[in-house]
């Protein structure tokens, strides 16, 4: 099956180490079957303590679509890579959100925290009823 990854590289902060190393990233997940490769520089920043012997590293984070069978091989072959300090993937998760269920809900909590409100300090303040709600959720 295939499903949606996201990876974040640690390289060697030297630009020509860097540069060859993404393109064997890159190349080796074209050559795994991976497909929609998308490839985001971070920055390069110094890191916490040192990894291999390197006080710098530039982050990348590259997400693609790929078969689960061919992941693993794909794993090894990036322990192969000298200069990629370190590496991480993950499954991406797609959800979509019902905005009119969070509309609801938030107009609940508002009603409910007006009424809390009304009870400590005693006065009175109009709240819609259920009928001027749903114009107003409308809207």
């Amino acid at each position: 099956m295939i499903k949606r990854y996201e990876a974040c590289f640690l390289f060697k902060s030297e630009e020509i180490e860097y540069k060859g190393s993404l393109e064997e990233v890159k190349k080796s997940l074209e050559l795994y079957g991976a497909t929609d490769i998308i490839s985001n520089f971070i920055g390069e920043r110094a890191l916490e303590y040192p990894i291999k012997k390197q006080a710098r590293g530039r982050y990348e984070i590259i997400e693609f679509s790929m078969e689960g069978n061919n992941l693993k091989e794909f794993e090894s072959k990036l322990k192969l890579i000298k200069s990629l300090l370190r590496y991480m993937i993950l499954v991406k998760i797609v959800r979509k959100i019902n905005t009119k269920k969070i509309k609801r809900r938030n107009f609940r909590e508002f009603k409910d925290n007006i009424d809390k409100e009304n009870l400590k300090s005693g006065s009175k303040i109009e709240v819609p009823t259920s009928s001027e709600s749903a114009d107003i959720q409308e809207k």
